[in-house]
């Protein structure tokens, strides 16, 4: 999705209910719009992938976009270090 933004160079949207099923398929059957907004009022990495959100859709950033924001921390791997965290946490939280 987020490549589809970057290629289109405008934000691009998934369904609260996408991210649901998404979510429950890797074992989190209980998110949903509360637990996202939890997640992402405490998450700085979260601010700075997400554009916008509400109780229907998240809002993807586009490259261009999270480069203006200067708390994104680029490596050499890009916006996948932020991906790495998130996951890392999400395992965490399994545990």
């Amino acid at each position: 999705m987020k490549g589809d933004a970057d290629e289109k160079g405008m934000p691009s949207d998934v369904s609260m209910d996408a991210v649901k099923q998404i979510m429950s398929n890797t074992g989190y059957p209980a998110f949903n719009y509360d637990v996202f907004k939890r997640i992402y009022d405490a998450d700085g990495d979260l601010k700075n992938l997400v554009a916008d959100f509400d109780n229907e859709k998240i809002v993807v950033k586009t490259d261009a976009e999270a480069e203006k924001d200067p708390a994104m921390d680029y490596d050499d791997q890009g916006s996948t270090d932020v991906v790495k965290k998130m996951a890392k946490s999400a395992m965490n939280r399994r545990k």
